[in-house]
């Protein structure tokens, strides 16, 4: 996500990465290999964070010690590859192999843990990694050997071959001796419980024996806890080093993955051009919508400079395809930065600054700002930032106020962008008075979404090509929307009504031709490329006169 986020700006850092996306996406078997290992290694980057915090636990040491014994292997596959990236990528992974052999040697993995066990009974610390340890867990399990170390002394000291050591929760440990021998008792022997049958003692060593037994559980989880702090004490130290590693993994890993979908999809590496260079696609494609879509998605072409194609007029009806095309644009332009083969046939990417966006709206209640003050404010940081190295992407500026109002908005932003700022322009539009500037201003050029009319509805093409539409096909697109005939056809009549109007208007207007006022004559005859702010102030100011002033 750190790629994504911030995509690079120097093109020899920009190809430092494609060549290394490149080298795996031409040796199939290592990439395969490389990717089977990776599938299993944890993220060191954040185990190494729980070394450094002191709240790594034993669950993490197993995740790491796997996730490091691999690194030998990862090492071997990469050194048969050619390339800068992944020679950097072989020095930052270091030798492990002393925090693999005592995170082995020291920590058991407890997989399923009894429910029944106390917290002190829960074990992380392997049989033979400590021998004190190893001593007070055999005491905590009840002593077995000690207890029948005595037992054999105390039969062979005493001659009684019946006596033995037990255990009573009421009276602890003790020895007892049947009643017929009860006469070879040693004096030592403490008198502890008298039964049916037999006599039951202690001695000084017996009762030093219990008083271990019964706290070595408490002494054990101490000594445990005090080693496992010496073990994240030592994995302080390499720190780091396993953040350079990780760094190093979370790269491979990228890498891996991008020549994989590259691979999987189709995708080609793109040439990086400089600062105001051509912006040159050939059959690009939306990776997303792509993937989406259960039919084959239609490519298209983009070319763009900062000269005669940097803004690209697109008209064409709601669904055919105009957003889906921008937004592909804006998405192979951000894939190139990242240093990632991008979703076409070929690509010639210039560097660029920034990407601006205008694309939906929506209201933001809670600062009191309209659907068209936030579209307004989104032009606004594009008209104030953007740069000629930026790329623009608008989608129906101005669609937010009455028809005359956004109009206005859209050829004043048009405008702007086009002659002043110069920077590559992606503009989607629905007012095809727009497509006059085409002609008017340089670099401006028209293109739309191909549609084939049908008799019984319209089919989206998908094909972006030079030129305008014609329609909008707004009602064609309502019928695909599922809104009922009724109002359908009854949309399509009103349409017919006012076009009838229009055209009756138009044809009114060519055959009236009416003489001139003297006002309407002036502002016919005023050289606007010429007329200075002073001029037009005094010229405004005649004309007032002429008609009159202000009325009392």
């Amino acid at each position: 996500s750190g790629w994504v986020l911030s995509p690079l700006t120097d093109a020899e850092k920009i190809n430092y990465r494609l060549n290394g996306v490149e080298s795996f996406y031409n040796d199939t078997p290592v990439r395969q290999s490389l990717s089977d290992i990776l599938s299993e290694v944890k993220d060191v980057g954040r185990l190494t964070g729980k070394i450094s915090n002191g709240n790594l636990n034993p669950k993490d040491c197993i995740a790491l010690s796997r996730s490091l014994a691999v690194i030998p292997n990862i090492k071997f596959l990469l050194s048969g590859i050619c390339d800068a990236y992944v020679s950097d990528i072989i020095t930052k992974l270091s030798d492990y192999s002393d925090v693999v052999s005592l995170l082995d040697r020291a920590i058991f993995e407890e997989k399923n843990v009894d429910e029944n066990k106390t917290k002190k009974e829960i074990r992380y610390i392997k049989d033979g990694y400590n021998a004190e340890l190893d001593e007070l867990r055999l005491l905590a399990s009840g002593g077995k050997n000690a207890l029948q170390e005595i037992e054999n002394k105390e039969r062979e000291r005493t001659g009684i071959k019946t006596l033995r050591v037990a255990y009573n929760r009421v009276f602890g440990y003790f020895i007892e001796v049947t009643n017929s021998f009860k006469d070879k008792v040693p004096y030592d022997y403490i008198r502890k419980q008298t039964i049916a049958n037999a006599e039951r003692y202690v001695t000084e060593e017996l009762k030093d024996l219990e008083e271990k037994i019964l706290t070595a559980l408490d002494r054990a989880e101490t000594l445990e806890l005090k080693l496992f702090g010496e073990i994240k004490s030592w994995l302080t130290g390499k720190v780091s080093a396993l953040l350079t590693t990780a760094e190093a993994i979370a790269e491979l890993d990228v890498l891996i993955s991008l020549a994989s979908v590259a691979r999987d999809k189709g995708f080609v590496k793109p040439k990086i051009a400089g600062y105001g260079e051509e912006l040159n696609i050939k059959d690009g494609r939306h990776p997303v919508v792509e993937a989406a879509l259960k039919q084959r998605f239609v490519p298209n072409d983009c070319l763009m400079d900062n000269y005669e194609n940097r803004t690209m007029i697109i008209t064409g009806p709601n669904m055919a395809g105009k957003s889906t095309y921008m937004r592909q644009i804006a998405i192979i332009t951000v894939m190139a930065h990242i240093g990632s083969f991008v979703p076409a046939k070929s690509a010639t990417i210039p560097l660029t600054d920034k990407i601006f966006t205008r694309i939906g709206a929506s209201d933001s209640l809670i600062s009191d700002q309209s659907t068209f003050m936030v579209e307004m404010t989104e032009v606004a940081n594009i008209v104030r930032n953007a740069t000629k190295n930026s790329l623009l992407i608008l989608d129906e500026v101005g669609r937010g106020t009455s028809t005359y109002d956004g109009l206005s908005i859209a050829w004043a932003a048009l405008e702007y962008l086009t002659e002043k700022v110069r920077a590559k322009t992606l503009f989607a539009t629905h007012y095809h008075e727009l497509t006059e500037l085409e002609g008017f201003i340089d670099g401006v050029k028209n293109y739309k979404v191909t549609v084939k009319e049908m008799p019984d509805g319209v089919i989206f093409l998908r094909k972006i090509a030079r030129g305008d539409a014609n329609k909008s096909f707004g009602i064609e697109v309502a019928t695909l929307a599922g809104v009922g005939n009724e109002i359908t056809d009854r949309a399509k009549e009103i349409l017919k009504n006012l076009e009838r109007k229009d055209v009756k208007r138009a044809d009114a207007d060519k055959l009236e031709k009416p003489k001139l006022s003297e006002t309407e004559r002036i502002i016919k005859e005023i050289d606007l490329n010429n007329l200075s702010p002073i001029q037009a102030f005094n010229l405004i100011n005649d004309l007032y006169e002429k008609l009159g002033g202000k009325d009392e």
